[in-house]
């Protein structure tokens, strides 16, 4: 009877501790959300020091989370901050995210170095200072 017993409190506790870690990893991917979606919106907004912050806080580095962090349909980190003209922003990723994953080819092909050539060569003028920042990274 007591062999039962045991066994019954151990299955429980095993229970409640599978419970527990499928809680924490609902909690942990919800705080990776919002930490994506404040961090999209620093760079939106070109807070670079709240995306130091927030980092900071989650004790996170960007270069860990970069590659798997993409801003809704305006693609990598860095290309929501060119597309903001969120020069702060821009020189705090390119400084944090490394040279790998500034390198990343995304869904339309190219990597942030060519999507912002682009918009150079199309005419916008003002993105050069983008290039050059990446093409320092690289």
């Amino acid at each position: 009877m007591n062999k039962l017993i045991q066994k019954s409190k151990i299955l429980g506790v095993a229970l409640a501790v599978g419970f527990m870690s499928v809680s924490t990893q609902n909690a942990q991917a919800g705080d990776l959300q919002r930490l994506a979606e404040n961090l999209c919106e620093y760079a939106k907004t070109d807070n670079r020091s709240s995306m130091r912050k927030k980092l900071k806080g989650a004790s996170m580095k960007l270069k860990a989370i970069y590659p798997g962090l993409i801003c809704g349909t305006g693609g990598t980190l860095m290309r929501v901050a060119v597309s903001n003209d969120a020069v702060n922003a821009a020189k705090f990723i390119a400084s944090k995210a490394g040279k790998k994953s500034l390198k990343i080819v995304e869904k339309d092909g190219k990597s942030v170095l060519q999507f912002t050539e682009n918009l150079v060569a199309s005419g916008d003028s003002s993105k050069q200072v983008f290039v050059d920042l990446i093409k320092a990274k690289l």
